[in-house]
């Protein structure tokens, strides 16, 4: 990793300039006039008024009607040599506004307990609690407090702050970033791949997808609200969710995500008609776990079956296998007729128990250990999800970071947009099984070295960099087999988001050669079903493995 390095006083608006100049490169054709208007006002401004727009809009403020609020007198910057001026030239070009027509209720909470109390015409108890304060103080001359708070003590309303959503949305892809993924790479804690940022392959197309995008996070924003407000609510904010823009996954994975957290709230209010509605708009799980169960509730077991049926025709990942495969059996047993259902088996795997001492380290390593003392010349690590997702990542390092359109928003990603989703596979089918082909040859490990060498340090949403030591890659190279690494990389890559964890916690290298992966489960703890289903399919492929279940000595 590179060194740190101090950031010099306004690193922040080199960073925001980089961030506005990249979308305006990239996406003018796309910004509405007020959106480059806003972008030509700023960089029209002179370096203190930029700093302190910067330093406002990076801040949290008081929330008002007008826009986040500030008090003047509070402002304190070393980095900017004269407040007031820049203050007065920033309200000039109307991205600031000096004490906005308000109601005195979002005034309020500027300022202190004291000044509030020294704000009242009528004396008032100090014994009073803030909320009994402010509403004895919004029952007087509302007009005559105003004026005391703001006359010696301007209040600033910060402008135009909806233009820089549209454009962190375009530069990250999301309202939930900003600058601060700038200030890690400044401060040399991530260093990020180079990929090309071309225009025909940047995610967003046309101004109605991004209107979609901004209008899902509107709709985000109320969620809260809503699902603490009831059905009537949940249901009119599901009627107000962007229809989507065909050929944007990202969007789509989205709405989904919101559906099914607001249609979950509707079942859990018993709206269970309501929540099938909206279930049946979502694509991705555990949209149809959800109706089947509702079916259940509502006695529809025909239509339950049906839909663990259609399941288990075409999965989305095995969790969801899994489901239709226990959910159905049950219901159909329920109903007397079980034809076409089978109870799901479950892999017991290899198992043994032993008493070690108990040590500061944590249990994982004293397996690891005791394993590897048990025989002299074993090797044991402590790797659980790290080797074989690390040796993937490095293995298809450059497929990873290929430039696939809509997969890389900006220049400070650790993985392609798709990374986590379904899409990622097939979007990149052809180049992975070209390179699955070359297990079969000396450039697998060739790949690996390569990419371990060159990329060392640089973010991988599946390099560990730390956990990944020569010793361990060395020897895993050498032990596991062609095989063995083929179909741990094919479940891996069929479904990366669950499948790259619950892998087991050691891998053991017996001085007689081969290896074992154990699972290592201490006193109380037991397996999780994403690591019995790698345990089962370890099972399948003959890959030697077994659970290790410590107990602590008296």
């Amino acid at each position: 990793m590179a060194d740190p390095v101090e950031l010099a006083p306004d690193y922040y608006l080199s960073n925001f300039h980089a961030l506005v100049d990249f979308v305006v490169a990239r996406y003018a054709n796309l910004l509405s006039d007020a959106e480059r208007c806003f972008y030509d006002q700023f960089r029209g401004l002179t370096p203190d008024s930029q700093r302190l727009y910067v330093r406002l809009l990076s801040r949290k403020g008081v929330p008002s009607s007008r826009g986040a609020l500030f008090r003047q007198h509070k402002l304190s910057y070393s980095e900017i040599a004269d407040i007031a001026a820049a203050v007065d030239e920033l309200i000039a070009v109307a991205l600031l506004q000096r004490n906005p027509s308000l109601p005195l209720a979002e005034i309020l909470p500027l300022f202190t307990k004291s000044e509030l109390f020294a704000s009242s015409p009528e004396p008032l108890p100090k014994s009073l609690k803030r909320p009994d304060l402010e509403h004895a103080l919004l029952e007087q001359d509302c007009a005559q407090i105003r004026r005391t708070l703001t006359r010696e003590e301007p209040c600033l309303a910060v402008q135009a702050a909806e233009h820089f959503e549209t454009f962190k949305l375009l530069f990250f892809g999301n309202l939930n970033q900003d600058l601060t993924d700038y200030v890690l790479r400044d401060l040399g804690l991530f260093r990020y791949e180079q990929y090309p940022l071309e225009q025909a392959q940047l995610p967003f197309q046309s101004r109605a997808q991004i209107e979609q995008h901004l209008c899902y996070y509107d709709c985000l924003r109320e969620a809260e609200s809503a699902l603490a407000a009831g059905v009537d609510e949940i249901t009119a904010l599901a009627a107000r969710l962007p229809a989507g823009i065909e050929g944007d996954s990202t969007l789509h994975r989205r709405l989904d995500r919101l559906r099914l957290t607001l249609a979950r709230q509707l079942e859990r209010l018993d709206a269970l008609g309501d929540a099938d509605h909206l279930y049946r708009q979502c694509s991705h799980p555990p949209a149809r776990e959800r109706r089947a169960r509702i079916a259940v509730a509502t006695s529809d077991t025909t239509t339950a079956l049906a839909l663990c049926a259609e399941i288990l025709t075409a999965p989305h990942h095995e969790a969801e296998r899994a489901f239709a495969e226990s959910f159905g059996y049950r219901t159909a047993k329920k109903t007397g007729c079980t034809e076409g259902w089978v109870a799901p088996s479950r892999h017991r795997a290899p198992t043994e128990t032993v008493a070690l001492p108990q040590l500061p380290e944590c249990v994982e390593t004293i397996a690891a250990n005791h394993l590897a003392q048990q025989v002299p010349g074993n090797q044991c690590f402590y790797v659980e999800n790290c080797l074989f997702n690390g040796v993937l990542g490095l293995f298809v390092w450059d497929i990873l970071f290929a430039p696939v359109p809509g997969a890389f928003f900006n220049p400070f990603q650790m993985a392609p947009s798709d990374f986590r989703t379904p899409d990622f596979y097939p979007q990149r089918r052809v180049a992975f099984e070209q390179r699955l082909a070359a297990l079969d040859s000396e450039e697998f490990s060739g790949y690996v070295w390569q990419h371990y060498r060159e990329k060392w340090g640089i973010a991988n949403p599946l390099v560990h960099w730390e956990a990944l030591p020569e010793s361990l890659l060395s020897l895993a190279l050498e032990r596991i087999s062609t095989e063995h690494w083929r179909v741990l990389f094919h479940r891996l890559l069929s479904d990366i988001a669950h499948h790259r964890s619950g892998l087991p916690d050691l891998i053991l290298f017996p001085a007689h050669g081969g290896f074992e992966l154990v699972e290592v489960k201490g006193p109380g703890d037991r397996l999780q079903q994403n690591q019995q289903r790698w345990l089962t399919y370890f099972a399948q492929h003959q890959i030697p493995h077994r659970v290790l279940h410590v107990e602590w000595q008296p």
